[in-house]
């Protein structure tokens, strides 16, 4: 499979007088928490070695996910294009390249993908889409990126993210009405501060979210009065972690063949979720004593192998000034890294002083007629389906001092 992909590229792509210098498998995780092989691949224009440590101008790289087969990125590096003859399209408009897109990828246009922009580029014309299905958005979403140059050559291409026609066998369910619209939307309108050169903007907005996918928080307590526990925090740089992490997922043939899963697509445990709460509440009992109950922990997650938090103030308005995120090795039991928004913004002058005129409910009366429902399908993680949904937007915002609607 892999010789076949890469006499197709070098066939296809003009790439005959190249040479293939460098290749590589790896492991990776999809938007969509699944295990994908990703074949990378570096060809060098012919006699040109490596510079500095640095490929020689000129080189292209090829990607091609192995799992699904299809090609997910091709770049002509920096557009230094040393190819004799290189495949173009007779016309750089846009239905030549959706054709050309709809012919390599078996994707069908206002079917799984539409035009999402188009813009310049030097010499070039770029085309940007987004997945779509059944007329609607999709989330996650799948995005297409093409760059073509004046003489018709593709001079990069990039497929990412979630396509419904490239996963068919995954199921859409049955679209459940909703009650509650009122009070959903009442939830939503939030007051945030919008940063400006001499402090901040006071602004009322719609905080975008599906209306049946709320996401799940956790509020903190804890008794001020007991001892923390010792807090652990490595001394390891966290870009190295990274690093060696995406080194590992570097794998031979042999264990492509093992179907392995990404650690990334792995569940979180009972009982990492516990021991990394228990490590995020121990930190804020440290760094926040006497804010007990005015946390919450959202969106824990995996992500290139270590476990993801945010944690933040229940009232919207601290949240301008005040946030954590915290990374967690789960395998070490240790923190690695802990960002502190509060730390970041003391190096400020002054801290603004929020002078609320404007209540919430006039602030959504005045925006009212501006909120929209957008139809969504939604990827249910847990049970691996799509929902058919909504989610509310609003292009508003009330300035909460005067009162003045502010366009996004």
């Amino acid at each position: 499979m892999i010789h076949k992909w890469v006499a197709e590229i070098k066939k296809n792509w003009g790439l005959e007088h190249f040479d293939l210098k460098n290749t590589w498998l790896k492991r990776e995780a999809s938007v969509i928490k699944t295990t994908e092989y990703i074949l990378e691949m570096e060809w060098f224009p012919p006699g040109t070695e490596m510079e500095d440590d640095s490929n020689p101008p000129g080189t292209v790289y090829a990607e091609v996910n192995l799992t699904y087969g299809f090609l997910t990125t091709f770049i002509v590096v920096m557009g230094e294009d040393f190819r004799e003859s290189p495949p173009f399209l007779t016309i750089t408009g846009l239905d030549n390249v959706v054709s050309w897109i709809e012919l390599n990828t078996g994707l069908k246009y206002d079917i799984d993908f539409r035009l999402q922009r188009k813009d310049k580029d030097g010499v070039c014309k770029e085309y940007f889409f987004s997945s779509i299905m059944n007329g609607r958005k999709v989330s996650p979403g799948g995005y297409i990126e093409v760059k073509v140059n004046e003489q018709g050559c593709i001079m990069f291409y990039s497929l990412s993210g979630f396509f419904h026609g490239l996963y068919p066998e995954i199921e859409i369910s049955i679209e459940m009405p909703f009650h509650d619209l009122d009070k959903f939307k009442e939830r939503q309108v939030i007051l945030f501060g919008m940063p400006e050169e001499d402090g901040y903007q006071l602004l009322y907005g719609v905080d975008e979210a599906f209306i049946d996918a709320v996401s799940e928080s956790l509020v903190l307590y804890w008794n001020k009065e007991d001892s923390p526990k010792e807090i652990c925090i490595s001394d390891t740089i966290v870009g190295t972690v990274w690093e060696q992490f995406y080194e590992s997922q570097k794998i031979s043939e042999e264990e492509m063949s093992l179907n392995i899963p990404h650690s990334d697509c792995l569940p979180i445990s009972k009982d990492e979720k516990y021991e990394f709460v228990k490590v995020i509440s121990n930190y804020l009992r440290v760094h926040r004593p006497n804010e007990s109950g005015e946390w919450q922990i959202e969106n824990i997650e995996r992500q290139n192998g270590l476990l993801h938090a945010d944690a933040v103030p229940i009232n919207y308005v601290d949240r301008i000034l005040d946030k954590f995120k915290f990374l967690y090795d789960a395998n070490e039991r240790v923190l690695l890294h802990v960002l502190d928004k509060r730390k970041m913004l003391s190096k400020m002058n002054e801290i603004p002083v929020f002078d609320v005129k404007v209540t919430k409910e006039e602030a959504l009366e005045l925006f009212e007629k501006d909120l929209f429902f957008e139809p969504y399908y939604l990827y249910d993680f847990e049970k691996k389906v799509l929902i058919p949904t909504q989610r509310i937007d609003c292009h508003e915002f009330v300035n909460a001092v005067t009162g003045e609607k502010v366009r996004e």
